[in-house]
């Protein structure tokens, strides 16, 4: 059971609708620092809708509204007043196609930073791109190369550079967005033990994926959507080995999905 003092993020009842369709149902998850929570599910079930809420993306969807309460450290962050800006600098996220900026692999660590005024000189600013590259287990492949482009590097190699690139702001909490759908086995597999790597250091992250492989390898807890309801929530464990609703027995036994 999650320690109260370690929850970073908790929803209450929260909601997505798109006009009048509602494409999440009541939701209610509780995120905890240095764990990894895999949502699961169907493609158009909701997992990634719901994910979106997390840093309120779904705000930038024109008709699109987003109910409940989303509470980061107990403050309700889905208010009209909630700013954005600042908020992402806290909840970073991950997207399914590799984002590195048309910079050098240097910049891409340090862009924002930079904006946010947190770099004051050559030193600091050499440290950053250092401790960002190591947590993302990037470091010694790129650490004679960080002037070339970023666009030089792996498909691999780029995904975690833009897990590096959202270290570098210091965030408590990740979100992942099918983060190793566009990559080969060896780099899906580098990002998964960068992902296990970072929740060792204390931050909380949430992944959804296709892959229930890669949910079991990389996840501490999951939960399971389905036609915009979020059926089913526990210890990764317990979902994949015994699973209480019939829903998510049939689709981890390949009956949907």
């Amino acid at each position: 059971m999650t320690n109260t003092r370690d929850i970073i993020l908790t929803t209450e009842d929260v909601t997505v609708t798109y006009g009048t369709h509602e494409a999440l149902h009541p939701t209610n998850l509780t995120f905890a620092a240095g764990e990894v929570t895999a949502l699961i599910g169907p493609s158009g079930c909701g997992k990634s809708t719901f994910l979106r809420c997390l840093n309120l993306m779904n705000r930038e969807i024109p008709h699109c509204a987003v109910g409940g309460h989303i509470n980061y450290h107990g403050h309700d962050i889905n208010t009209p007043k909630e700013n954005l800006y600042e908020l992402r600098k806290s909840i970073g996220m991950v997207f399914q196609q590799p984002t590195p900026f048309r910079k050098s692999i240097r910049e891409n660590i340090l862009f924002a930073p930079k904006r946010h005024g947190r770099i004051r000189s050559k030193e600091q600013a050499d440290e950053l791109v250092e401790t960002s590259l190591k947590q993302a287990a990037l470091w010694d492949e790129v650490k004679d190369k960080l002037d070339r482009s970023a666009y030089a590097l792996s498909g691999g190699q780029q995904q975690r550079l833009c897990i590096a690139r959202t270290l570098a702001m210091k965030p408590d909490v990740i979100l992942y967005d099918e983060p190793c759908s566009a990559l080969d086995p060896l780099s899906t597999m580098s990002v998964e033990e960068t992902i296990r790597d970072i929740a060792s250091t204390g931050i909380c992250e949430a992944i959804v994926t296709h892959n229930m492989e890669q949910a079991t390898r990389v996840s501490d807890r999951t939960a399971f959507f389905y036609v915009g309801d979020m059926v089913e929530t526990g210890p990764t464990k317990q979902i994949f080995s015994n699973p209480k609703d019939q829903k998510l027995v049939d689709y981890l036994t390949g009956r949907f999905g």
